[in-house]
């Protein structure tokens, strides 16, 4: 995945997590998405940041590691 590409989809996951997380400011989804973003520089293997900084991202505004209609359970609760 060209950097590009995965800027695209992280912008995608921004405003898909807008769109979930209406009862937050924008800009807060938006520095969650930055600061997950950033939470993986340097690493070199890069096709799966963009599902990582949604996950991430969405952790940090729910409280919680269960992706939203995902049904997954995080490890920690028995999944």
């Amino acid at each position: 995945m060209d950097a590009n590409d995965e800027r695209r989809q992280v912008t995608e996951v921004q405003h898909r997590l807008i769109g979930m997380y209406t009862d937050k400011k924008p800009e807060d989804v938006a520095e969650a998405v930055e600061a997950a973003y950033r939470h993986f520089d340097g690493i070199d293997v890069r096709d799966f940041v963009p599902l990582l900084v949604e996950r991430r991202a969405n952790q940090a505004l729910s409280g919680s590691a269960v992706m939203a209609d995902s049904g997954e359970v995080p490890p920690a609760l028995g999944g």
